[in-house]
């Protein structure tokens, strides 16, 4: 019995829907460990790049299972510019 083409949009669609909400999730957590450089509390900045980077490689997997090879291309450029963003922003935080 074939599947009915409109399970398998729903289906790419939840796959689409999870890799942009973790990569918003990621993006909002930069944002956040950016705000933590300018306040100079290098914990909290730690914490917001760690778990931005986590949501980051969760996409990749994410996109990776449901093959979704654009969205999989996509992750991995966002996960190297927020590599490169969390080098650069961390070292310019004066050490106390």
């Amino acid at each position: 019995m074939p599947i009915p083409v409109s399970t398998s949009i729903v289906a790419m669609g939840v796959g689409w829907k999870s890799v942009g909400g973790q990569l918003l999730a990621s993006a909002v957590l930069m944002l956040s460990g950016h705000q933590d450089t300018g306040l100079r509390s290098r914990v909290a900045a730690f914490f917001s790049f760690f778990m931005a980077i986590a949501f980051s490689v969760s996409a990749l997997i994410t996109a990776i299972r449901a093959g979704l090879l654009a969205g999989a291309a996509i992750c991995v450029v966002v996960l190297c510019l927020e590599a490169w963003l969390v080098r650069h922003w961390w070292n310019r935080i004066p050490s106390a």
